[in-house]
Formats: structure tokens, sequence, C-alpha cells
């Protein structure tokens, strides 16, 4: 509290307490009464100079915290990294997945495991390019249908500065065809085949540069060295 709002305070006691001294008749205190109700007018005469004059500075003030909070960027958690997954071992994400690299392969041409008939397949049109396929078994620990496209992100790193995206396609019948992850469900406790597919410069398969998968699953990242 200001000094003078304190004395603005006191001097409204004193007044009060001089009144209820001219209630009992003291007449002798109106020449005081008169100077202090003078003293009191000139006192909120300053203490609303004093509100005017704080007011548009609080108000900037706060203006300018909000506007500091909005321009914060929002944190978003980094996944956690330096997590690895090795060819054939089993990595367990407790209430959301198991699931095991079961193999990579280069190939102009990607075919499901078992084909059938009549099946899908893939393949790297461009010239001097190839398919990096990595396969990946996967069995949901969710409590309820997850789309199949949703559990995973894999990123293929060459020479550790060359990254290529990769999108994923999924067996069907068994082995004998594929389809689409976004229109396929896991249920929980179901195994499932995934295809992961990088389109990459021969280069990368005749290369002796270090080559590597990043595996993104529920904010961890795995690596799996491929050589």
């Amino acid at each position: 509290m200001g000094k003078k709002t304190l004395q603005f305070i006191v001097t409204l006691g004193l007044l009060g307490s001089l009144l209820a001294g001219c209630s009992s008749g003291n007449n002798g205190s109106n020449e005081e009464i008169k100077q202090l109700k003078q003293e009191i007018a000139a006192l909120k005469e300053e203490n609303e100079k004093l509100k005017q004059a704080n007011g548009p500075e609080s108000e900037e003030h706060e203006a300018a915290e909000k506007e500091a909070l909005a321009e914060e960027p929002e944190q978003t958690p980094e996944p956690d990294s330096g997590l690895a997954a090795e060819l054939n071992k089993a990595v367990t994400i407790a209430d959301f997945a198991e699931f095991t690299v079961t193999g990579t392969k280069f190939a102009k041409i990607v075919k499901p495991s078992k084909p059938g008939t009549f099946y899908t397949y893939y393949e790297a049109k461009e010239p001097d390019t190839t398919y990096l396929a990595i396969t990946i078994k996967l069995k949901s620990l969710l409590e309820s249908g997850k789309s199949a496209d949703r559990f995973a992100d894999v990123t293929v790193k060459y020479n550790d500065k060359y990254e290529y995206n990769t999108f994923s396609t999924i067996e069907d019948q068994g082995g004998a065809d594929f389809t689409y992850t976004n229109i396929t469900s896991i249920e929980p406790l179901k195994t499932a085949t995934l295809l992961y597919l990088a389109e990459v410069p021969t280069e990368v398969e005749t290369g002796t540069s270090p080559l590597k998968a990043v595996i993104s699953m529920n904010d961890k990242e795995y690596e799996l060295i491929i050589r």
C-alpha cells in the first residue's frame, strides 16, 4: 500500500473520530473537521491522479506478458533416441506393440512373401534406383484396433547424412498379396507383417558407407544398423 493511500485512510479515521465527538456536543472541533475535509479532498484528488498514472502502465505490462507467452513456441516432447533394434530380436513397448525386424533387402521389384495367382508388387521405375525393403512383424498390445500406418515411421540414413523417407505396405491373405496400411487395422494381440520401402539410388546398395534405419514408434527411436 502506498504512503498516500495510507495517509488517506488515517485521515478518514481521524475525521470519523471527530465527527463522533461532534455528535457528543464538541462544537470546538468544527474548524478541525473543516480542515480535515479539505485535506481529504486533496488526498482523493491526488489518489485518483496516481491511479490514472499507474493504470496504463499496468495494462501495458500485462499486455506485454500475454504477448510474450503467445510468442513462446509450443514445446513438443523429444523422442527417446539411442535405442537399438537388431535383426530377428523382438522389442517390446509396454501397452503399445511388440515388433521384430525380420529382414532388409535391396530389390528393383518387391513382391509379397508368398505371392498368389494375382498380387500387388512395387517396382522402382526411375533409372539407377532400387528399393530398400525393411520387413517388420508387429504385434499390437493396445486395447483396441489401430490403423496399421499409425504404428511406426521409418527413415533410412546413408553415410550418416543422406536421409530417405519410406512408405508402408502390409501383407494380406497370409502373405499372398499386399494391401494398404491406411485401410487396415491391427486388432489387439494380432500380429501383422509390414514392409517399409525407401526408393534409393543404386549407389546406396553398392556403396560401402554406413547405412541404418531409424524406426520411430510411440515417441521412441530405434536404430537398426544395416551395414
